[in-house]
């Protein structure tokens, strides 16, 4: 992972590193080595922090799960059991939208 500048200063650090050994500008190459190596670490670092925040999230996700046995009501249960059995075509979903909403249900729900 890693941002554009990032990979372009690996890039651009190792053609600058190529291009003085085949020179033999040594300043060229060491800067070039200097700035390539800049470059990866700032790309691993990055990475690094990619990674704990998808850990992060992914702990917060297991707590927040609402899978566990003793907090599924009996309806989840037969809605995991039989999926199908709760498709609303989003027509009808939103003509029972609508009905709730203008017969004033959805205030007294």
């Amino acid at each position: 992972m890693g941002t554009f500048k990032d990979e372009k200063d690996v890039i651009v650090g190792k053609a600058k590193e190529k291009i003085g050994e085949w020179t033999n500008n040594e300043e060229l190459a060491h800067s070039g080595k200097e700035q390539a190596h800049e470059g990866q670490i700032k790309k691993e670092h990055d990475q690094k922090r990619v990674n704990e925040l998808e850990d992060q999230n992914d702990e917060r996700d297991a707590r927040n799960d609402r899978t566990t046995p003793e907090n599924v009501s009996s309806e989840e249960l037969l809605r995991a059991e039989n999926p199908d059995a709760n498709k609303i075509s989003s027509a009808d979903r939103r003509d029972a939208d609508q009905l709730k909403h203008y017969t004033g249900i959805e205030d007294k729900l």
